[in-house]
């Protein structure tokens, strides 16, 4: 369904008021960003962004420290990223791209992901411990033709945003013609930095549409441990290269028991953003891969110290930076995000993971349209489960570290295939049964949280749309809420 003309011209409306906020952010006058953003709330297509940017012009009014995040944006990104930020990104993806997929989820009769993860190859000129997707086969890859007929599909029900994994996506040369050639869209991209060189930041510039997230570990000392001698100072160099060009780039992080004390620090943080990056993404390390160590696990203790600080440094004035907790932030996602409820995750060969972190699939895009994957007994299985074991905690979403029953449970039931080779132990041995401990523990920790504090919070923001779905599905009456 291709964006019409009334659309089209609500979103130039929007590009050009958003736009206008950007160069009074540049010129320090913020005095009329609350009647800008007011404007683009009253445009907006779908209830959720109406209210999301007039939350955006309370916050300009109070001042509030996310404001910080957006000045950094305005000011530091070379013009012509900015403009696709704000056309690709806030426009058509938040707020066009919603409109379209909402009138497709009425015609189908089915839930839409609002974007997906694409993994076109699994090969890697690094070898770091602990990589989950090291045991992939990399001898099959999705084409250029394949791809791009994705993309069109994608876009056909509101998808303008897209994540791409691997293995190395950089690797392969053609995916920077693929973006160029879906100039609408706005592209994450998860990479190890080193091949990210001049003449490659300088096509990102041109690209405009292409957001690097550069993997670090923390310290020097633990990013070499994992991925090798000299990796940290490539890392570095890269941040270094996309900061100075203007381009939009974060950090990624993956959460393990010896790097945890560093990475929840307030030098971590404040490294990074003086590094340049404008997001960071958190991943705990999740036992799956090649020869899964589950003594690199952040204990659960230390996975709540990360939830505690993440909510700190969003409310400090100091940290100008957009941080996404991938496992502790299920109260901002409504839980689980898998199996389409928000994305789900395709690989190289075209099989479709419920999550990057659950290898098993059913289904393939070379043999079914994304609708019909949507609409699949797997996947819509999964999302019906939700939130999983009847329990409302949406700290604890997972079903890999959270429920670790469900996992199991669902790849037995529909007999989903291993995406690669010694998965096995993802469903009997000593790493079930260290799961189960760890979900047990973790609920522990975070029920007396949810119970006490953030299920008021999450009950909260379901006033910005309707959603009456949820709100029966976190046990409580309709209408009813916490104080």
């Amino acid at each position: 369904m291709a964006i019409t003309m009334i659309d089209r011209a609500k979103g130039i409306l929007s590009q050009k008021a958003i736009e206008k906020a950007a160069s009074m952010l540049k010129k320090g006058d913020e005095k009329n960003l609350t009647t800008l953003f007011r404007g683009i709330a009253g445009i907006a297509p779908a209830r959720y962004h109406r209210e999301t940017f007039k939350q955006l012009a309370d916050m300009v009014e109070k001042n509030d420290p996310f404001v910080g995040f957006v000045k950094r944006i305005a000011l530091e990104l070379n013009p012509h990223c900015l403009s696709k930020f704000i056309h690709n990104l806030v426009v058509n993806f938040m707020v066009l791209g919603r409109g379209i997929r909402d009138q497709k989820e009425k015609e189908y009769n089915v839930h839409l992901p609002n974007f997906m993860v694409i993994s076109p190859t699994m090969k890697c000129n690094l070898h770091c411990k602990g990589c989950y997707a090291a045991e992939y086969d990399t001898s099959r890859e999705l084409t250029f033709y394949e791809l791009d007929n994705l993309l069109k599909d994608a876009k056909d029900l509101g998808m303008y945003f897209f994540t791409f994994s691997g293995g190395e996506a950089f690797f392969r040369n053609d995916l920077l013609d693929l973006w160029e050639k879906h100039n609408d869209c706005y592209f994450q991209v998860y990479t190890n930095g080193t091949l990210l060189d001049d003449k490659m930041v300088d096509r990102l510039v041109k690209l405009g549409n292409v957001m690097p997230m550069i993997s670090v570990e923390g310290s020097r000392e633990q990013t070499d441990f994992r991925r090798g001698a000299g990796v940290y100072d490539k890392v570095i160099a890269a941040y270094q290269r996309l900061n100075e060009a203007g381009v939009m780039f974060g950090f990624s992080a993956t959460y393990t028991r010896s790097a945890a004390d560093y990475m929840a620090s307030d030098e971590f943080i404040q490294t990074m953003i003086q590094r340049g990056c404008k997001v960071g993404w958190f991943f705990q390390y999740v036992p799956v891969g090649e020869n899964p160590d589950l003594s690199y696990m952040a204990t659960p203790h230390q996975r709540a110290r990360l939830h505690e600080k993440v909510e700190e440094w969003r409310h400090r004035d100091d940290c100008p930076i957009f941080i996404g907790d991938f496992w502790n932030d299920g109260p901002y996602v409504d839980g689980c995000m898998a199996a389409g409820e928000r994305y789900w995750h395709i690989i190289s060969d075209g099989s479709v993971e419920p999550c990057v972190f659950v290898p098993f699939a059913v289904d393939n895009i070379r043999q079914k349209s994304l609708v019909d994957i949507a609409r699949s007994p797997f996947f819509t299985y999964i999302r019906n489960q939700l939130p999983y074991d009847g329990e409302d905690n949406l700290l604890r979403p997972c079903m890999i570290l959270d429920h670790p029953d469900v996992l199991r449970e669902v790849v037995t039931k529909f007999g989903a295939r291993p995406c690669h080779g010694g998965l096995g132990n993802l469903l009997s041995g000593e790493i079930p049964r260290a799961l189960d401990e760890y979900a047990q523990e973790i609920k522990q920790i975070y029920d007396p949280l949810w119970e006490k504090r953030e299920k008021g919070k999450y009950l909260k923001s379901l006033e910005k749309e309707d959603k009456k779905e949820w709100l029966e599905r976190m046990t409580l009456p309709t209408g009813s809420e916490e104080k």
